[in-house]
C-alpha cells in the first residue's frame, strides 16, 4: 500500500528521496527511545495524516495504540493495515474507538485506559472551504482551538501524559483564512501559559504543506472525477510546496520527539523541497493515465473533449478568488524566529509571544458562543482573533469553494 502511495504521490512531489530520510537517520535512537514499547494513544487516527502516523510508528513496535476518530470506515481500515503486516508489528495492542474528540466520554476512555507515554492529536476542521458560515466558524474553532485546550487541561490535572503533539498547517504564518488562524490559535494552546496549572508537558507541532492526495484535498479529486469521466478542475496561477503521506507521518513524528515548548518544525526551503504549480500536478496526473492534458475555460468544453473520446482529458482552469486563499506559500510569520537545532532538512520555529488575558477571554467567548449565551458574528471572531495574532489579516471575497465544480 505504502508503494502505492509514494507512487501516486510522486506525481505531485517529484521527489524519490523522502525529505525525511536524513532526519529519521540521525534521530533514530531517540525516535526508539520514545516509541519502542511504549504506550500511545492517537486521537484522529483515522484520517490521511492520523493513519499515515500510525503505520509510521507501528515500525518501532510501540506497546500499545489506542485510537480515537468518529469515522468507524476508517478506523476499520487502520486495524486491517496493522494486522496484515508481519507477526511483530500485527502483534500490537491496539485499541480503537469511535469517539468525538473533547467529549466527555472520550475523557472517560481516556481515565479509564491511560496514562499515555505520549498522546498524538491529528483531529481538526482543515480545510479552508469549511469557512462558509458562522456555523461552519463555531465547529472549526471549537475542534482545532477550544477543544486541545480543554484537552491538555485534562491530561495535565490527571497526569495522563508528559508529551502532547498537534498538528498545525503552513496556513499559520500570517494567516489570511480563518482556518489558519484557528490553527495559529491551537499553536498558542500548545503553550499551556493560558492554564493555571504549572506543568512539565511537553508540546510540539508542525507546520505541513499541502498532503500529496489526502483525503479531501483538491488532488483527491482527481482520480474521483477521472473515474467519473468529469473534467479535472485546477487553479491557475497558484503554486504550492508538497510532501508524500509517508514525509507527513515522519515530519509528525520528528517533531513530537525532538521538539518541547509548543516549538514548530517547519521544512527547509531548499533544492530538496521545491514549489510547484498545482495545474502542473493536474498535468502529470493525466499524463499518468497515458492522455494529453488540455487546459479548458468552461465545463461544458471540457465535457465536449471527454465525449469526442480522443487520446487527450480536460483540464478546467480556475481563477483564485474565493474567501481565505492565499496567492503563496509560507511556513515562519512575522516576527517568527527560527531557532537553532539539529535537524538537516527542517527549521523550529519558537513558539509565538502572545497576550494570555487575551487567548483566555477569547476562549471563555467561544464557550459562550457555543452554549448560546454570546452571538459571536465572523466581524467579531476576525477582530479578537487579530488582537491576539497582529499577523492575521483576512481576505474575504464573499466567494467560497461550495461555489465551484
Amino acid at each position: 500500500m505504502q508503494q502505492q502511495e509514494l507512487k501516486r504521490d510522486f506525481l505531485a512531489t517529484r521527489r524519490s528521496k523522502l525529505i525525511t530520510e536524513e532526519d529519521l537517520e540521525l534521530f533514530l535512537e531517540k525516535i526508539e527511545i520514545h516509541i519502542s514499547n511504549k504506550k500511545i494513544l492517537v486521537i484522529g487516527g483515522a484520517g490521511s495524516i492520523g493513519s499515515s502516523f500510525i503505520d509510521e510508528i507501528a515500525k518501532y513496535l510501540p506497546k500499545t495504540i489506542h485510537i480515537i476518530d468518529q469515522n468507524e470506515n476508517g478506523l476499520t481500515n487502520v486495524v486491517r493495515n496493522i494486522r496484515s503486516n508481519d507477526s511483530k508489528i500485527s502483534n500490537i495492542n491496539l485499541v480503537t474507538s469511535p469517539l468525538d474528540f473533547g467529549s466527555k466520554t472520550t475523557e472517560q476512555f481516556i481515565l479509564d485506559n491511560g496514562a499515555y507515554d505520549a498522546v498524538y492529536n491529528f483531529a481538526a476542521i482543515k480545510h479552508v472551504r469549511s469557512e462558509k458560515d458562522i456555523y461552519s466558524l463555531m465547529q472549526m474553532f471549537d475542534t482545532n482551538v477550544l477543544k486541545h485546550s480543554k484537552l491538555i487541561d485534562f491530561l495535565i490535572k490527571n497526569n495522563l501524559t508528559s508529551r502532547y503533539f498537534s498538528v498545525s498547517t503552513d496556513k499559520t504564518a500570517n494567516p489570511v483564512s480563518l482556518m489558519g488562524a484557528s490553527k495559529k490559535l491551537m499553536e498558542l494552546v500548545l503553550n499551556c501559559k493560558h492554564l493555571k496549572n504549572e506543568t512539565s508537558i511537553e508540546t510540539s507541532s508542525t507546520r505541513f504543506p499541502n498532503v500529496a492526495f489526502s483525503n479531501g484535498s483538491l488532488l483527491h479529486s482527481f482520480p474521483i472525477r477521472y473515474e467519473k469521466r468529469e473534467p479535472i478542475p485546477s487553479p491557475i496561477d497558484i503554486e504550492r510546496y508538497f510532501i508524500s503521506h509517508a514525509e507527513a507521518a515522519q515530519i509528525c513524528l520528528l517533531a513530537s520527539i525532538g521538539l518541547n515548548e509548543a516549538n514548530i518544525l517547519v521544512p527547509k526551503i531548499n533544492s530538496n523541497f521545491e514549489i510547484y504549480p498545482i495545474i502542473d500536478v493536474a498535468k502529470n496526473f493525466i499524463l499518468s493515465k497515458n492522455l494529453t492534458p488540455v487546459i479548458v475555460e468552461s465545463k461544458d468544453a471540457g465535457y465536449e473533449i471527454i465525449k469526442n473520446g480522443k487520446n487527450e482529458y480536460p483540464i478546467l482552469a480556475t481563477k483564485p478568488d474565493t474567501t481565505g486563499e492565499k496567492e503563496y506559500e509560507e511556513f515562519v510569520g512575522n516576527n517568527e524566529n527560527i531557532i537553532k537545532s539539529n535537524f538537516k532538512n527542517f527549521d523550529v520555529v519558537e513558539s509565538s509571544s502572545f497576550n494570555i488575558e487575551k487567548l483566555q477571554q477569547f476562549l471563555a467567548n467561544l464557550e459562550g458562543m457555543l452554549s448560546g449565551e454570546i452571538n459571536i458574528s465572523k466581524k467579531i471572531l476576525v477582530d479578537e482573533i487579530s488582537e491576539i495574532v497582529p499577523s492575521f489579516s483576512h481576505v474575504e471575497t464573499g466567494i467560497n469553494l461550495d461555489s465551484r465544480m
